[in-house]
């Protein structure tokens, strides 16, 4: 008996078995198809979103006289003037009032020792008070951002060079043609945005990698279950490849898995995957790879079969939910704690192979969820070392 007839065995056996057929090639394109209809309304159709003016009121201490700053050249752009409408406030008590009222969406304190500290090369920073629309928040904080990224460079001028270098910095922002720092863009390269199908097909797939680790650790513990692993053990072929040649095998069957899905959603549903093929079955290989792990990992230290089914079974939903598989979650704590998922990496690397994004972006997705794969391989193997596929 050689590596490959297990190997072999191990596809037949997936392959043949109805139910093995269900759940890996029929469920995801069911689900797929289910999700990416209810919950199209959530995404757009892929053209740009229109954002409505923010009305903002900055609270600004005039008894200074200090340098402007650039503030009046920056908030006097044409393009910052039509994304945002800029009134004066008398103190920080109107401007809330102003927020409660819904008269103004966003507020600005700037306090009144700002321009000198800055000048001084001392920290200074602003105050934002959000109004209740979580869009235009976003919206203003990010323009006002780039304006103080803008100041930050200037006061690291005043802490190397000295407070004159800030004056000269400032002539060149009040002489500049454009001073508003902000450029108004598509987020992708090509300006296109991804549909419900085909978020939930990225999804999906990965989720669905993540449960084929099921295979593995069902295919590993029948063998002790049934008696047949002391058997197998006997022929003349050591454990180590019956051990590996489990994992090949339902390695293979995921690897088609991952190609029903991504050639079932193209032909029936009109997914685009992007043009860039070979960081698609990349990223496809590191999940399988991270999945098979997980399922080794889990089957060698748990006890029983149930048990280390229960736990790929968490860990995969667990997963996909912080990564917003389900749904996109704007909670900041659920997204960072996103980070630090498979998923999370998988799925932006494969919405950025969607949208045609920077290869060299795609490429740190892909290290990262390298490094996710041999942080698990690592574990595996040791683990193998010290607990053993055996009776």
């Amino acid at each position: 008996m050689r590596l490959t007839t297990i190997i072999a065995f191990e596809v037949r056996k997936l392959i043949r078995a109805r139910v093995v057929l269900f759940n890996l090639f029929l469920l995801p394109l069911l689900l797929i198809f289910i999700l990416g209809n209810a919950l199209s309304p959530m995404f757009n159709s892929g053209g740009d979103q229109t954002l409505e003016q923010v009305s903002v009121h900055l609270v600004k201490s005039t008894a200074e006289g200090g340098p402007d700053l650039g503030l009046e050249a920056f908030l006097s752009n044409p393009e910052i003037k039509e994304t945002l409408r800029v009134d004066p406030a008398a103190n920080r008590a109107e401007a809330e009032a102003s927020l409660r009222s819904g008269k103004s969406d966003f507020a600005v304190v700037i306090p009144e020792d700002f321009e000198a500290r800055v000048t001084r090369g001392e920290t200074a920073e602003w105050e934002y008070i959000l109004g209740k629309d979580q869009t235009k928040n976003h919206v203003a904080e990010m323009i006002f951002d780039a304006y103080l990224d803008e100041v930050n460079r200037m006061q690291a001028s005043a802490i190397v060079l000295g407070p004159d270098a800030v004056t000269a910095a400032m002539k060149q922002v009040q002489q500049a043609e454009n001073s508003g720092f902000v450029e108004m863009a598509p987020l992708s390269e090509h300006g296109a945005s991804f549909s419900a199908f085909q978020y939930y097909a990225v999804s999906m797939l990965i989720m669905f990698l993540l449960y084929s680790g099921l295979m593995v650790n069902e295919s590993l513990r029948s063998e002790i279950n049934n008696r047949t692993l002391y058997r197998l053990g006997s022929m003349p072929i050591g454990g180590l490849s019956i051990f590996a040649g489990k994992i090949i095998g339902n390695g293979l069957v995921t690897s088609l898995q991952a190609a029903v899905i991504i050639f079932g959603t193209s032909w029936l549903y009109g997914v685009e995957w992007g043009n860039h093929p070979f960081y698609l079955a990349a990223i496809c290989g590191l999940v399988i790879l991270c999945s098979m792990m997980i399922a080794v990992i889990a089957s060698l230290w748990c006890k029983s079969g149930a048990t280390a089914g229960t736990l790929v079974q968490i860990i995969a939903v667990i997963m996909t939910f912080l990564s917003g598989g389900f749904q996109p979650i704007p909670v900041d704590l659920i997204q960072r704690l996103g980070d630090f998922t498979i998923n999370h990496w998988a799925m932006q690397g494969l919405l950025r192979i969607m949208l045609g994004a920077d290869p060299a972006l795609i490429g740190h997705h892909i290290l990262i969820l390298g490094i996710f794969g041999g942080v698990l391989m690592l574990i595996g193997i040791i683990t193998y070392r010290k607990v053993g596929y055996h009776e």
